[in-house]
């Protein structure tokens, strides 16, 4: 997930790294950073698993409530832009909302599929 964040944060680690005049010492620094970020992400990883229980540890209730979440909030945000959308009974401010929220949910299933067949697979370690 923070791994993510590099290419967002890569034209301020750019300005950071232009301050270093020593190339050997700017990479160093580079590959500090990147070691960093990948601490971090484990951490956050282990933070999360720890606050929130692994999935085995966790009763089923649980399990089906984690997992029906998204999808429901998802069929109920698409079905209130249609209802919008065809009976026109909803004011125009509260339209752009629930298309900007149908956005967003479609974003988070399938944006990181759009990422990998454009190229861009930002969850790949890179060396």
């Amino acid at each position: 997930m923070i791994q993510a964040l590099l290419p967002l944060l890569q034209p301020a680690l750019d300005k950071v790294l232009d301050n270093i005049p020593d190339p050997k010492a700017k990479e160093k620094a580079r590959q500090q950073m990147v070691a960093e970020v990948e601490k971090a992400e484990g951490t956050f990883r282990d933070f999360v698993v720890n606050y929130e229980g692994a999935a085995k540890d966790v009763h089923i209730s649980i399990q089906i409530l984690r997992g029906t979440v998204r999808p429901v909030l998802t069929y109920f945000l698409a079905g209130a832009f249609i209802y919008g959308f065809l009976t026109r009974n909803v004011s125009d401010d509260a339209m752009e909302m629930l298309w900007q929220l149908n956005l967003l949910s479609l974003g988070f299933w399938y944006g990181e599929r759009a990422m990998k067949n454009l190229g861009l697979d930002f969850g790949k370690k890179k060396s």
